[in-house]
């Protein structure tokens, strides 16, 4: 019972505030507002990005060298001219999950996860630098 209360004290290894920055092919008329800061606090994150697009992810250490992140955008209360894209590239005020694994490179408290959505037909190329503590 000790080592319960021991372990849920700990620290995610992740935990942090970082720099979200993306760049994509994507070619087509929607605007993408996806960067930005966010927390990642217990391995999860929610923030809501420059169009009021609410992003809820989490991410989940698979070794020294990756990490799983799957991030939901909720575009329900985005603003009227923000849509998301289907797989098939068509517009979407529907929930969008994306899934992909990081690629995690550290060294003492700095991090950096970087890797490559494939949606559809899009790439997307993300990069989450840590640049802070959790605010208390």
């Amino acid at each position: 019972m000790a080592n319960i209360a021991i372990l849920s004290l700990m620290a995610h290894p992740l935990d942090g505030k970082y720099l979200v920055t993306s760049t994509t092919d994507y070619k087509g008329p929607l605007e993408k507002k996806s960067d930005g800061e966010t927390e990642i606090r217990d391995g999860r994150t929610q923030r809501y990005d420059r169009a009021n697009c609410l992003w809820t992810s989490v991410f989940r250490v698979l070794n020294e060298a990756e990490v799983e992140m799957i991030s939901t955008a909720d575009p329900a209360k985005a603003d009227l001219d923000f849509l998301l894209t289907r797989p098939d590239g068509s517009p979407t005020r529907e929930s969008v999950t994306y899934r992909t694994v990081l690629k995690l490179a550290r060294k003492d408290d700095r991090i950096q996860m970087s890797g490559q959505i494939s949606y559809g037909g899009d790439l997307t190329f993300v990069t989450m630098r840590k640049i802070g503590p959790l605010a208390s």
